[in-house]
């Protein structure tokens, strides 16, 4: 974790549960870091879910969502913010209403930073988007002739029956109807009476009658599916610095906007971003003074300041394989070969220094010049000296592979 460009310093607190035989009542690893950020630096979220997911990876069973992190100043840079906001949005959800104000007060600034200037102006958008699935479905039935045409007929069906019969009972169903029909009585006296008809035998018939029609209808399936991310209402506020005024003498001055310019400013601002009243839509652009704030001058310690200790790290490991290599070559190396070399005694060291002394003609040979030319050389000396280091050579072979070695180290 200290690796980071933007980490000082970073502390890491395991809490590692107890194993047990109980499967319900293990308890699961959770972890904390505490980070010490450069001043002027941040994570940005990816770095922050990187931490989270090597500290939950460097141990068994934890969840990422058992690592918290924070800075130096208590802030938490991990929890909810990676998955789900508050409200119910999600990481996706969240960037793109960033965005969509991010966009909107870019717009702002664009339009108005020519008229009052780049550093006069301050302006926040807040956009509250919809993002809602809402699909709907509706089915319609018309006729088939227009709206204001009679339904026309697809089929029609009629079925009529007519049929005759003998007497058969009728009447209300009870006892009455049930009993028998009264025996014919004849009077005494006078002339007979017709014959009355038994009750409910009258001779009658039946009908019945049915008729099917079906009529030409339209009919329309409407799907509709709203698109999330929609914008349900949008409020900006810009802030503008007063004016600055230089009189004839150069002396310069801020003298505030008058209301009429701060009602062309808010008319820009509005037709920027697209104002809606029936959306519910608020612009509120002020004219106030701006605070001129002096800069501190950085007091870090310079082998302190993060680009030292950035070339400070990636100069370490050259310099440590260096310092690696000299001490094994000063501390190893050459006192290997130093003792691997025969010790030369004092007899032997005498005669080197005779063999020197024969060998050597620069002690012997005149070193003036005249007539600018070199004094020739008296040969029989010179070859008698060479007889004598041959003849020195064949008696004391060893002592003169020492005199050749030391012309070599030397």
């Amino acid at each position: 974790i200290q690796s980071l460009a933007s980490v000082q310093s970073a502390r890491v607190h395991l809490a590692l549960p107890n194993q047990n035989g109980f499967f319900r009542e293990q308890q699961k690893a959770s972890a904390s870091v505490v980070l010490t950020l450069y001043p002027g630096r941040t994570l940005d979220r990816g770095q922050i879910a990187g931490i989270v997911h090597l500290v939950s990876s460097s141990v068994p069973e934890m969840s990422p969502k058992a690592v918290s992190i924070v800075d130096q100043s208590g802030s938490l840079l991990s929890g909810p913010q990676e998955g789900a906001d508050q409200s119910g949005l999600d990481a996706q959800q969240l960037q793109y209403v960033r965005q969509i104000e991010s966009n909107y007060t870019q717009r702002i600034r664009d339009i108005l930073e020519p008229v009052v200037g780049k550093d006069n102006l301050r302006a926040q958008v807040n956009a509250e988007l919809d993002f809602s699935q809402v699909e709907s479905t509706a089915e319609e039935y018309k006729p088939n002739q227009g709206q204001q045409a009679s339904a026309s007929i697809r089929s029609q069906q009629t079925t009529e029956q007519i049929g005759q019969g003998s007497a058969t009972p009728s009447g209300v169903p009870g006892a009455a109807t049930n009993q028998p029909p009264v025996p014919a009585t004849a009077p005494v006296n006078g002339a007979s009476q017709p014959l009355q008809a038994a009750q409910g035998g009258a001779v009658g018939g039946n009908s019945r009658r049915e008729a099917v029609t079906n009529y030409e209808v339209d009919k329309t399936v409407r799907v509709t599916r709203n698109a999330t991310g929609g914008i349900k209402r949008l409020n900006a506020a810009v802030v503008v610095n007063n004016r600055t005024v230089t009189d004839a003498k150069g002396k310069t001055s801020t003298q505030p906007l008058k209301q009429e310019e701060l009602d062309q400013l808010t008319a820009l601002v509005r037709e920027t971003i697209g104002f809606d009243e029936k959306r519910g839509d608020s612009v509120k652009v002020i004219n106030t003074p701006f605070q001129v704030t002096k800069e501190e001058p950085d007091t870090t310690p310079l082998w302190k300041q993060p680009e030292t200790v950035d070339m400070i790290r990636t100069l370490a490991v050259p310099a440590a394989l260096t310092l690696a290599a000299l001490i094994v070559v000063f501390g190893a190396i050459r006192p290997a070969i130093k003792a691997a070399q025969p010790v030369v005694t004092p007899e032997e060291q005498a005669r080197q220094q005779g063999l020197s002394a024969v060998v050597d003609d620069a002690e012997e040979l005149p070193v003036t010049m005249e007539a600018g030319h070199m004094p020739q050389l008296e040969g029989p000396a010179t070859d008698e000296r060479l007889e004598a280091a041959r003849q020195f050579a064949r008696e004391n072979p060893m002592a003169m592979a020492n005199v050749v070695r030391g012309w070599m180290n030397n």
